[in-house]
């Protein structure tokens, strides 16, 4: 993960993701990603409950990361 855009919800994280992506930091994980992976919906659920969620697997293919849920993991 090279970039990480951390912040409030609803602050122009969509056009973030394009920007990033359009700069070369793309792929970028953003919460269009679950609904496009729902097998994330069970990790994320994990990572709410404290339980072991193995984050390098998860965010292989991902060069960047912004919006919810992963800027809000603990």
């Amino acid at each position: 993960m090279d970039v990480i855009g951390a912040g409030f919800g609803r602050t122009g994280y969509l056009s973030l993701k394009v920007a990033l992506e359009a700069l070369g930091f793309g792929p970028c994980y953003h919460m269009t990603a679950v609904f496009k992976n729902p097998q994330h919906l069970e990790l994320w659920y994990d990572a709410a409950l404290e339980r072991p969620v193995d984050w390098p697997a998860m965010f292989k293919s991902y060069r960047a990361a912004v919006d919810y849920p992963q800027t809000a993991t603990p």
